[in-house]
């Protein structure tokens, strides 16, 4: 699998209550992979499809988000809202601020989601209007939530 192949992943479980728009800009660097919409909110989605997770559970998380990514980010984190979606393997963590935070390996394992549960997160967000910005996880989701070092 790659990026693209997770993205897809994930738009297969999108409700078609959400608009998706799969960016490709070739003149502008840094945007976001996708962008949807809802009747009460606008968010933009970078996605970093890693294939497998470190050996050892302190190895912090490699990815390849850019300074310009980074930036684009921020920038749309205010007027609309910004995620990171780290997929690994079949799991995938939503960091929704703070997109420069280190994430080790045990960190990942005890946060990772679904991808449907990704997609919910998507449907959520952009029809409650509700800017869930310190969650990681989805309501729905089993798994508690906890604070990456922020």
């Amino acid at each position: 699998m790659n990026e693209h192949s997770f993205i897809r992943s994930v738009h297969r479980h999108l409700s078609p209550e959400v608009y998706s728009w799969k960016i490709h800009d070739t003149y502008t660097g840094g945007v976001p992979d996708a962008m949807y919409c809802g009747p009460s909110a606008l968010l933009f989605v970078e996605y970093k499809y890693i294939k497998s997770l470190p050996k050892r559970n302190d190895t912090l998380i490699r990815h390849s988000l850019s300074e310009l990514q980074i930036q684009w980010l921020n920038r749309i984190n205010g007027p609309a809202q910004a995620a990171l979606v780290i997929g690994i393997e079949q799991t995938a963590l939503i960091i929704p601020s703070d997109f420069s935070t280190n994430i080790s390996k045990m960190q990942y394992i005890e946060q990772n989601i679904s991808r449907q549960d990704v997609a919910q997160w998507i449907y959520e967000v952009t029809h409650s209007g509700r800017a869930e910005h310190e969650q990681r996880t989805p309501p729905s989701s089993k798994k508690p939530t906890k604070n990456l070092g922020r």
